[in-house]
């Protein structure tokens, strides 16, 4: 056998070549690095835009009030006179004469403004049917605020809603009446015109923003749903406006008569607790009329202070008046 001779250098070579440590290969960064690691691409002149600013605090303009009913004014006093003033005085006030978007207001013969009344007389989303005096249809949903002798004890508020019955004869006795008190009782109710609104203050302090032509309800602490047209006189609902502020509304309906004679009524506070479980509602009762208004006379309400109705509240419901501090209140001042 032939034995393989290989050349030295050769096999000194591969020995070598075997021996060395590979060189590594050269560092490159991560895809994700070297993205990063890029300058950000220049933006062209024309559509580079400087940060933008805060939005500005636009206030808004201040209401002119230079109308008495549009005043926002404390209660001269607390007590109302014992006897109705019949004497009173009811006049159109329009706030542009091409349009019907007043309201009426009551005046004594002193000249002291005592209520303000407006209604929607239909041909809108809560009430269809237009009312037409000319051919007895007398389709409406009335709102009159009232604060005789510009007194606290009985500030109130009463919606009536008109419609016809089965006959389609319009009749007083199938008026659906609701009356509510406002509390805390800290201002008489003001309404004033801004262009497209007619908004109204309530005794709280809080405002409602009424259509100034249909005068249905856009905003604030009212929710409106439509007039019921039912033509079944007993089963049809009460004026569907609530309250929904964070002060505290008694309720009475009655059907053609004044809801507080003879009937019951429901005191709510506006913010029930968010985890009530209860399906007649939280911190609510019902109680007699006869407990809240004087079943004769001039029907005034029994507490002419807000200190006896938080009282009686305290005692008779568990619960009492919305406070800021020590005083009664749900907010600081009106709005505006």
């Amino acid at each position: 056998m032939k034995r393989l001779r290989f050349p030295i250098a050769i096999l000194g070579v591969a020995l070598i070549a075997a021996c060395q440590t590979p060189s590594p290969p050269p560092h490159t960064a991560p895809e994700s690095a070297q993205e990063a690691l890029k300058p950000p691409p220049a933006v062209p002149a024309e559509t580079a835009k400087p940060p933008e600013k805060p939005a500005e605090v636009v206030s808004k303009p201040a209401i002119e009030r230079s109308l008495p009913e549009s005043q926002i004014a404390a209660p001269a006093k607390d007590l109302a006179g014992r006897a109705i003033d019949y004497g009173t005085m009811l006049s159109a006030r329009a706030a542009n004469s091409k349009i019907n978007n007043g309201w009426q207001y009551r005046r004594t013969r002193q000249g002291q403004i005592v209520g303000f009344e407006f209604s929607n007389h239909g041909g809108n989303a809560i009430l269809t049917p237009r009312r037409d005096a000319t051919k007895n249809q007398f389709f409406t949903r009335d709102f009159q605020f009232r604060f005789d002798d510009r007194a606290r004890q009985d500030i109130h508020l009463m919606i009536s809603d008109w419609v016809p019955s089965r006959d389609r004869v319009f009749r007083l006795s199938e008026l659906m009446n609701s009356l509510m008190h406002f509390f805390p009782r800290s201002y008489l109710p003001a309404i004033v015109n801004t262009g497209d609104m007619n908004i109204v203050t309530l005794p709280t302090g809080e405002e409602v923003e009424f259509d100034a032509i249909s005068k249905e309800i856009r905003s604030g602490v009212f929710s409106e749903y439509p007039v019921d047209l039912s033509p079944e006189r007993n089963g049809r609902k009460f004026p569907g406006v609530n309250y929904m502020g964070k002060g505290i509304v008694v309720r009475a309906d009655a059907r053609g008569v004044d809801p507080r004679l003879g009937t019951s009524a429901v005191i709510t506070t506006g913010t029930p607790p968010a985890d009530c479980d209860k399906p007649s509602g939280c911190r609510q009762c019902e109680v007699p009329s006869k407990e809240l208004w004087e079943q004769s006379g001039a029907v005034r309400f029994k507490f002419h202070s807000d200190q006896d109705f938080d009282r009686y509240l305290t005692t008779r419901c568990a619960f009492g008046l919305p406070r800021q501090g020590s005083e009664f209140a749900v907010t600081a001042a009106p709005m505006r």
